[in-house]
């Protein structure tokens, strides 16, 4: 397979850098003429263990740090803002950590590495591509590049005033994750917007745009069945203009946008449902001579790189310099005709504005934290903004400064040199959310999608941290509330009680000594770093015992299913279940399982092409990273005889039922004999009856009151021992014996129910057999058909361990012979009870 690593001016962040515009992807178009199709690269989700991109660290390190931060502090901010990219409702990839990794370990499957560089261009921050095959392949919905690996680039020395709770360092780490992933920059102030003109917070890291774009590429069920489609095309006198950024923009919500086609023609996806303005603009130039004319990786068909068509005037559809045409979208469908003609220019000016706001604190109010996005407080008459741009005027004269259709005025003055000042009028009519500002200048336009932030509250604050005796947080402030999440650097700490403004929390488990700064997030957008910045507070931990893990085994088969033991002193694994990695990407961690405080249980499978050696072996928990270069090895593929514990299909494993856990390796001779020995979460053996089921399965019965939770299988095989399993034992799902009327009479076929009836059912193992069940914990539903309205739920005194379980059918129940109902309790569902519906 040939590889081509697409490293281009799109992945560099710079701090003073152009932007680039709407969301867009790596493209190749596999045809010279219309109609155009794009190829787009991405990774085979077909290709990853459950769909998962695995991620890993360089062990090497960061060379310096600001005072008070720490790797570990950098780590789980690295963390945390991959995890950012797995809250995409509508996309179906997932990033993992996989632990630290030492350079030159051997890769073989995909997966990102995040390495610590001088080598950093001068003014950039850091940088993330992906290594793209140059060979198509075809799946599913046609055919893709594949992303075979990808790099993330941050640089040694940590020390240009971007400590690793900043946003400033946390925003541009998400950002760097989504080129690895296969976004290029977007000019619609999203997450993937660069720096100059990125608006989201590092409460509220994605915008609408970026969350479209992964969709477009990863898109799960979901995706085209709750957002439209705009489609239409630019031109430019009747000719397709190539590269133009359209558009989607609606007052008071994100907008999103796409890039046109050789032919002018665009595509925008994921857009909610609503009413919509359209309009085109001009890609801005790139700066500090980067390799390419504007700031993306361009395009390309067979007869090479596709420039932009050039400059032209921003219009809005159909094509006035207002807006004026709306477009309406509905979920699942296409708005299609959204034409945009435009008229040509000579340049692109007008571009790349950030806005700023800023937030008092300390005595007196002696400092000050600049926001950016500008965020403005609802309430008062007018908000104030800081701005500055490419092509602005320094002393605002002849620039004019509106929201698109919105009620707020904007007026401007001079604040110094580079910034101006614009205040918006603020009235009864203003609401919370976002405002696009569109600047006008010397015969040229220019918009900011969210360009101004309206809140109805202030930020967080922290204002005082008080440790209580049994090692909790009480933190006192404003505008904390019980939807407030708090961090400890990158881990979320855990909020227990919420009264009269403060909050109590547990935080994550560190080691002694260790200084975590501590941010309170809000749903809003908003944060306590809006008001501290850099000077956030801090709490140093005064653990009173040094935490340790230990592992086995640390050397395992290529080709190979098993499970490592995390045995611990002094840890909290009920309470904050630890993480463990293997730094190579042939090694899949798929589950881990805290068996009780100081021991949990990891499920690890080793590629049957990973290559033998040495990998970093490490266990975190809360805050604490304990890392063993080269501590795993991986062995030459023996075949060994194991569980396939991830093809379990024998449903819910509970104590007194089976489960047939099918085998690899096996002799080709059918075995005579199988023992099976579980050990469950008090550490205590039970032999367990284990029989052969199948030509390559053992069925094991789990016995009656085996403990809930993670237990060990080790089979024994003709003598010779499988690497041990890990099971999860659950409580039994309930079983519906019979749906009667409330009289007690069986639901004869010949009979049957209408819909409306009220009905009961009887049901084994929804509780306990004795004690009430509460209705509101009780579903019942027939799938994919109708969901019906539970009114009680008793004890059956007629049949021993068994409850009755009343509800109505649903108005809309269809008639059919055989109608499926489903009963569930807490999340455990039973297999469906079949009853006739008659008209």
């Amino acid at each position: 397979m040939r590889l081509r690593n697409w490293l281009s001016a799109v992945v560099l962040v710079a701090l003073g850098s152009s932007v680039a515009p709407a969301y867009y992807h790596w493209i190749r178009f596999q045809t010279g003429s219309g109609p155009y199709t794009p190829v787009y690269a991405h990774y085979d989700l077909n290709a990853l263990q459950n769909k998962t991109v695995p991620f890993f660290i360089s062990d090497s390190g960061p060379t310096q740090l600001l005072n008070g931060d720490s790797f570990e502090a950098v780590v789980s901010q690295i963390r945390a803002a991959a995890k950012v990219w797995n809250g995409v409702p509508t996309s179906d990839i997932k990033l993992a950590f996989g632990g630290l990794y030492t350079d030159g370990t051997a890769m073989n499957a995909p997966g990102i590495q995040v390495q610590f560089s001088d080598e950093i261009p001068p003014g950039m921050i850091a940088y993330g591509v992906p290594t793209i095959s140059a060979d198509p392949v075809q799946g599913t919905s046609g055919p893709f590049y594949p992303i075979t690996s990808a790099v993330l680039v941050l640089r040694k020395s940590m020390v240009a005033e971007r400590p690793s709770w900043a946003e400033s360092f946390f925003l541009p780490v998400v950002h760097e994750f989504g080129h690895t992933l296969g976004l290029q920059h977007t000019w619609t102030s999203s997450v993937m917007s660069t720096e100059v003109t990125r608006t989201t917070t590092k409460s509220k890291p994605l915008g609408q745009d970026d969350i479209a774009g992964l969709s477009v590429l990863y898109p799960n069920d979901a995706f085209r069945a709750t957002t439209g489609t705009i489609t239409g095309r630019v031109t430019m006198g009747g000719a397709g203009v190539n590269l133009a950024s359209v558009v989607a923009l609606s007052p008071n919500r994100q907008a999103i946008s796409a890039l046109t086609n050789p032919d002018g023609t665009y595509k925008i996806e994921g857009l909610p449902a609503g009413s919509y303005y359209v309009y085109a603009h001009a890609l801005p130039p790139s700066v500090q001579n980067e390799p390419q004319p504007v700031n993306i990786s361009l395009p390309s068909d067979p007869s090479g790189t596709l420039m932009p068509s050039g400059a032209f005037e921003l219009a809005f559809a159909p094509g006035t310099s207002t807006p004026q045409q709306v477009t309406n979208v509905a979920a699942g469908q296409s708005s299609d005709g959204i034409d945009v003609a435009v008229n040509p220019r000579s340049s692109v000016n007008l571009f790349g504005v950030s806005t700023y706001s800023y937030f008092y604190y300390g005595e007196n109010n002696s400092k000050y934290t600049a926001v950016k996005p500008a965020t403005l407080l609802l309430g008062k008459s007018i908000g104030r903004t800081v701005l500055t741009g490419n092509g602005l005027p320094s002393n605002g004269a002849g620039l004019t400064i509106s929201t698109v259709s919105q009620s707020e005025t904007v007026t401007t003055a001079p604040y110094t040199s580079q910034f101006l000042i614009a205040d918006l009028g603020l009235g009864p009519a203003s609401a919370e959310g976002p405002r696009h500002l569109r600047f006008d200048y010397n015969n040229e336009s220019y918009i900011l999608p969210s360009a101004v932030q309206m809140m109805q509250k202030m930020p967080p604050s922290i204002q005082s941290v008080t440790q209580n005796a049994d090692r909790t947080l009480t933190l006192s402030g404003s505008n904390l509330s019980a939807s407030t999440s708090v961090w400890v650097d990158g881990v979320s700490a855990a909020i227990n009680t919420v009264q009269d403004g403060q909050l109590v929390v547990t935080p994550p488990p560190a080691q002694s000594g260790y200084r975590g700064v501590l941010a309170a997030f809000n749903p809003d957008g908003q944060s306590s770093l809006f008001i501290y910045g850099n000077d956030s507070p801090a709490y140093v931990y005064d653990t009173p015992a040094l935490a340790q893990v230990n592992v086995a085994p640390t050397a395992v088969s290529a080709g190979a299913e098993t499970v490592i033991e995390i045995n611990g002193v002094n840890t909290r694994f009920d309470a904050w279940v630890p993480s463990l990695g293997i730094g190579s990407s042939d090694v899949t961690v798929r589950q881990v399982l805290p068996m009780s405080a100081t021991k949990a249980v990891a499920t690890v499978s080793i590629s049957p092409q990973a290559t033998p050696g040495a990998a970093a072996l490490t266990v975190t928990d809360g805050l604490i990273l304990n890392t063993l270069p080269g501590g795993f090895q991986i062995l030459p593929n023996s075949k060994p005889l194991y569980v396939s514990v991830s093809t379990i299909t024998s449903g819910a494993i509970y104590p007194g039922g089976n489960v047939v856990l099918p085998m690899v390796n096996l002799p080709s001779t059918r075995p005579s004999g199988v023992t099976a020995v579980l050990t469950d979460t008090t550490g205590g053996d039970r032999v367990v009856g284990a029989v052969f089921t199948g030509t390559d399965s053992v069925t094991i019965q789990i016995p009656y009151q085996f403990p809930l939770g993670p237990a060990i299988v080790r089979l024994t095989v003709d003598g010779v021992g499988a690497l041990p399993a890990v099971i999860q034992v659950a409580p039994q799902p309930p079983t519906i014996l019979a749906a009667q009327s409330v009289a007690g009479t069986a639901i004869a076929s010949s009979t049957g129910a209408r819909a409306s009836d009220t009905l009961q059912l009887v049901v084994l193992a929804l509780g306990d057999g004795v004690s009430a069940v509460d209705p509101s914990r009780v579903s019942v539903w027939s799938p994919g058909l109708a969901t019906h309205s539970v009114q009680a739920v008793s004890v059956n005194p007629a049949a021993s361990g068994t409850y009755l379980v009343q509800f109505s059918l649903s108005a809309s129940t269809p008639v059919m012979s055989s109608l499926p109902i489903v009963v569930s309790v807490d999340g455990r569902m039973s297999s469906p009870f079949y009853i006739s519906i008659v008209k």
